[in-house]
């Protein structure tokens, strides 16, 4: 049987299992309501479309090509079109389509589930606990800076609103920056921005969820795109499996569908940080995708203006974007290009990042009379901030964030799904130490039980201290030309790791969801080393087999691993629970 044979009759069951699910949906539980509901009716209108679709394809599958082909054949008579489809991007996208069209279905897959844990197992109702970006939006387009939130009179006639004691029952938004009678946001106005434009064209308050997903799903095609790239131009002779897993992989593991719950996370916290990967990711994929090669003319300035987005939505990415900048201008400046193509670059990546944080630097003073100043001082905090602000970041918390966010376990228990976080530990490790008051965690899992893949990621280190000491010859394809371009992406990819993780050791508040900080870009280095590893033990079949069954088996528990945690959590469990009869 062909390979086309057997995805047809995939697609034909899938088709068929939509059906039974629309007409059995209440006996399963799945629909409380006995009548044919929305969902139920576009159930069995895409099961029916999937159905015949696949039997259509499989008796006319040479006619269903000709159709297909087409609208190509027709534009590429087109002078224009003609001209654009000879562009070198143009032909390397087309390129890297066909020969990765293979890993559509996963992006689906991928995407249906956050769709699914979104909506709390319900797919259409999407509930945001708060809509605080939308707020500062309706702010800007009424030409002001603040939120247009009534304040409450009593906490107007505070002495020191910012201490909890005195706020008492006062009614006043947690964690927002209240500041002369007015409401702020101290988390970046960059999606704020978005949502000023979305809103112009669809009117109404957009929900911090709506963005965490969307920025979710961004951060998640542009891991894939990424890793495609690096699979092309370093890896494309490996299985193409290590590739489909790599992506499953970078979709589902770590905090990510942790933090798409509508009841404990998806808020304006997660939408922060989401937003600030989002950006971060994208401009990497620029970078190291540019047609031209690394570094290239206006791919720079491009890249320096999505991190300067990063850096407007989540300022501590300040430190990874930082350090990312410095090499990547000393990769520029050692390179062979003539003086002026050197300065030109530097000048292109620098010059978006100045104005970026020129901007905001500009919007702190408009605020607040600072440039320096984002109203987290000034926030109307659980903890009395103002009284602990000088340690908010400390090495005293080095240790203690070190096992939270690496080292932390989670629970194991009979009720699905069987495993759960439990608060982080917030007294001292050892009694060398004491740390302030105002330390605390929130739910977290280290990283080392989520996502134990992540070991892996040490593999470019491990080469490198043994080139150091014994020369290695090159894998195939990675000949002596292109290594260069491998190490400055495990480089770039290792820095935005290192840097955003040190930011969260130093601060005082620990939590699930600022893994999300450094996750995307440690699932792609992880699966990078891990490719490199492969390439390098290929040689020899005794380790390439406990290596391969170690990076699949680490995989799968990193996947399983954070898909029950964000189950814990998120309502979407309950559905699971009827259906398959769970404790």
């Amino acid at each position: 049987m062909s390979r086309r044979s057997i995805l047809t009759i995939i697609v034909w069951v899938f088709g068929l299992l939509l059906l039974f699910i629309a007409f059995f949906a209440s006996a399963l539980g799945l629909d409380r309501d006995t009548g044919w509901g929305r969902v139920r009716v576009a159930a069995l209108v895409v099961g029916l479309v999937i159905t015949f679709g696949a039997i259509y394809s499989y008796l006319f599958a040479d006619r269903l090509a000709s159709l297909l082909q087409a609208p190509g054949t027709f534009l590429q008579h087109i002078p224009a079109v003609t001209r654009t489809l000879r562009g070198r991007g143009f032909n390397k996208a087309s390129r890297l389509w066909h020969a990765y069209r293979f890993t559509l279905p996963l992006l689906v897959v991928v995407i249906v589930l956050y769709v699914w844990f979104v909506s709390a197992g319900t797919w259409t109702t999407w509930i945001s606990p708060t809509r605080y970006y939308a707020d500062l939006a309706r702010g800007f387009e009424r030409g002001h800076l603040y939120l247009p939130t009534k304040v409450d009179p009593h906490l107007l006639a505070l002495s020191d609103p910012y201490d909890p004691a005195n706020r008492g029952n006062v009614e006043a938004p947690l964690d927002i920056t209240f500041y002369k009678g007015k409401y702020y946001l101290y988390w970046g106005p960059v999606p704020a921005l978005v949502l000023a434009v979305v809103q112009f064209i669809l009117p109404g308050r957009v929900g911090d969820l709506f963005l965490v997903f969307s920025f979710v799903c961004g951060i998640f095609l542009s891991q894939c795109f990424l890793l495609i790239v690096a699979w092309d131009r370093f890896f494309s002779t490996s299985p193409k499996w290590l590739l489909a897993v790599s992506i499953l992989l970078a979709g589902l593991a770590g905090p990510t569908t942790f933090m798409l719950d509508h009841v404990n996370s998806a808020r304006i916290y997660e939408a922060a940080i989401t937003g600030g990967q989002f950006f971060l990711i994208a401009g990497l994929v620029v970078l190291l995708s540019a047609p031209n090669g690394f570094f290239s003319g206006w791919w720079l300035a491009l890249t320096g203006l999505l991190w300067a987005l990063a850096i407007g939505t989540r300022l501590t990415l300040i430190a990874p974007i930082g350090v990312m900048a410095i090499i990547i201008t000393y990769q520029i400046l050692r390179s062979k290009n003539s003086l002026f193509s050197k300065v030109a670059r530097s000048i292109s990546l620098g010059l978006s990042l100045a104005l970026g944080l020129a901007c905001l630097g500009w919007y702190n003073w408009a605020r607040f009379g600072s440039v320096t100043e984002t109203g987290y001082y000034y926030q109307l905090a659980g903890p009395y901030l103002q009284k602990y602000y000088s340690i908010l970041f400390h090495p005293v918390y080095f240790l203690q964030n070190l096992y939270n966010y690496l080292l932390h376990p989670f629970q194991v228990n009979s009720q699905f799904p069987f495993i759960h976080p439990t608060y982080g530990r917030v007294d001292a490790l050892f009694p060398t130490y004491s740390l302030p008051g105002i330390y605390s965690a929130q739910v977290i899992t280290g990283i080392l039980f989520t996502a134990p893949f992540a070991v892996f990621a040490f593999i470019p280190l491990a080469l490198t201290v043994h080139d150091h000491f014994q020369r290695r010859r090159l894998p195939e394809p990675i000949v002596e030309e292109r290594a260069d371009e491998l190490s400055t992406t495990t480089l770039l990819l290792g820095t935005a790791v290192l840097f955003a993780f040190l930011m969260l050791l130093f601060f005082f508040w620990a939590g699930m969801r600022y893994s999300e900080d450094f996750m995307p870009a440690l699932m792609i280095l992880s699966a990078i080393s891990f490719w490199q590893g492969y390439q390098v033990l290929a040689q020899h079949v005794n380790w390439i087999r406990l290596y391969t069954i170690a990076g699949v088996v680490l995989a799968s528990m990193s996947i399983l691993i954070s898909m029950l945690t964000a189950l814990s959590v998120n309502n979407a469990r309950f559905v699971l629970t009827r259906v398959f009869g769970f404790p």
